[in-house]
């Protein structure tokens, strides 16, 4: 899921207080509430029934924990000045002058310039790379053109009627499959990609006068995760 407020194409610039673009996937937000209802579930069920059972209740909070920490609260914010990576126990902020190159074989990796004597690779959690949506990407890709030579073919044959009054009707010269933004038709990670490049592109920011690269460990999604994978250990102890 794509939350777009595209960087522009040609040369002008984005404004500083422009919404950034926010990149999570439907299926990890999906996963995630799973693991919290049924979390919920074993820990009420198995916490507040007439018979109690600790270690399934504890199994009930780590699951809970588990569905925000890692499926609901990871996120990346394209910002028209710097990208804001949201893993499950890192925040990273990086001014995209210091963003060496953008990249999604197996996952979405982002490379920084060198500081400090070395170069630093950051995988955003958020968006994974899934061959199956590249491949369906490309066979929507296909189609288009297939499309796009019909109406081609059509024209060239004097059976242009049809398709030259939907174009005088939308005020432009080339067909409507034309038109399209070839963006809409790729994988997640390869529109986070191109439009993550555009926003580094049109950044007026010089190197020397960019933030650095800044990493924050998130103690209010580690210490709740560390907490309910210690209680579950104890409760498979016996401790309680």
């Amino acid at each position: 899921m794509r939350l777009k407020s595209p960087a522009p194409t040609d040369d002008t610039t984005v404004s500083p207080v422009e919404k950034p673009t926010s990149y999570r996937t439907v299926g990890s937000l999906g996963t995630g509430a799973v693991l919290v209802a049924f979390g919920a579930l074993f820990l009420f069920a198995f916490g507040l029934g007439s018979e109690k059972h600790p270690v399934g209740s504890m199994v009930g909070l780590v699951m809970l924990v588990s569905g925000v920490v890692g499926g609901i609260y990871p996120a990346a914010f394209s910002h028209a000045d710097h990208l804001t990576i949201r893993n499950p126990f890192r925040r990273i902020d990086i001014s995209w002058p210091r963003v060496e190159s953008v990249s999604a074989k197996l996952s979405l990796v982002v490379e920084t310039v060198a500081e400090e004597g070395k170069a630093r690779k950051f995988t955003i959690w958020s968006v994974p790379v899934s061959m199956h949506e590249r491949r369906k990407s490309d066979r929507s890709v296909a189609k288009q053109a297939r499309v796009a030579r019909a109406e081609s073919a059509r024209q060239a044959a004097g059976a242009g009627d049809i398709a030259g009054s939907a174009i005088g009707a939308a005020g432009y010269g080339r067909p409507k499959s034309l038109r399209e933004d070839p963006l809409e038709h790729m994988a997640l990670a390869d529109q986070a990609v191109v439009e993550m490049r555009d926003r580094q592109r049109v950044c007026t920011t010089s190197v020397e006068n960019a933030a650095p690269t800044a990493v924050t460990w998130t103690w209010y999604t580690l210490a709740p995760f560390v907490v309910s994978v210690a209680l579950l250990v104890a409760a498979i102890a016996g401790a309680f």
